[in-house]
């Protein structure tokens, strides 16, 4: 029998699946092994040392291993990969920032939706309506809850008409069209100005009242005072009549 084959292909065939064999069939492969030149060399080639089964482990084991890498090399390499995305967030929030500084007290702003003025009127014998001089309610809806002044320049002074001594003044907001009640206006040249200021802005009634009275108690062209004396810096809405 030439030492290259099999002196028993039933028993051969069984080396392939040695290590699962196990009993009576193992014993009967170890002793094809001891008569087999062919089995034996194959059995070596597979199993042992230097065997094709036992290179495939190694390298299998060796893959399986976790690669120790040092904390400074990993920070380094993700940082590097996640630059764009961290170029990105500084962007996005530099923009935040600098919309937020550049609008500063202008988020206090008040906006008015619906603006109107009723003036009461008579009728006498002749059915002739009469007019009064100034208005006697205003009508206002904004686009945020705020407080409302109400306040009359007339002969160069200004005087505080809403809210009346010791009350509150009165809330506007987005929902319905609020109705602000005026005290009596006889004097026709008299000029009527609404000061809103938003519900969550900074400053007191009182020093709101103290600011409207140095800021527009100056001169005519109140319409354009400067934001310097406002509590907080927050240029409040004017609305004048007439």
């Amino acid at each position: 029998m030439s030492d290259n084959r099999c002196i028993d292909m039933a028993l051969g065939q069984k080396v392939l699946s040695y290590d699962l064999l196990a009993g009576d069939e193992k014993l009967a492969v170890d002793a094809h092994l001891e008569k087999c030149t062919a089995c034996r060399d194959f059995m070596q080639q597979a199993y042992g040392r230097e065997g094709a089964l036992q290179e495939l482990n190694w390298r299998a084991w060796r893959l399986g291993r976790r690669q120790n890498v040092e904390a400074s090399w990993w920070m380094a390499q993700r940082l590097r990969d996640l630059w764009l995305p961290f170029l990105l967030l500084f962007v996005v929030v530099a923009a935040i920032g600098l919309y937020a500084v550049s609008r500063g007290p202008e988020r206090w702003r008040v906006k008015i939706a619906y603006f109107a003025i009723t003036r009461g009127a008579t009728l006498d014998a002749t059915a002739t309506p009469k007019v009064d001089p100034g208005p006697n309610a205003l009508h206002l809806r904004t686009d945020r809850p705020a407080r409302a002044f109400v306040y009359i320049m007339k002969q160069g002074a200004l005087q505080r008409l809403v809210p009346v001594a010791g009350g509150e003044p009165p809330e506007v907001g987005p929902g319905e069209i609020r109705e602000i009640a005026l005290p009596e206006i006889t004097d026709r040249m008299a000029r009527v100005v609404l000061v809103l200021v938003a519900r969550e802005a900074p400053g007191s009634q009182e020093e709101w009242d103290a600011a409207v009275f140095a800021e527009l108690g100056r001169a005519s062209g109140a319409e354009q005072a400067s934001s310097h004396g406002w509590p907080g810096d927050v240029r409040p809405t004017l609305r004048w009549y007439p």
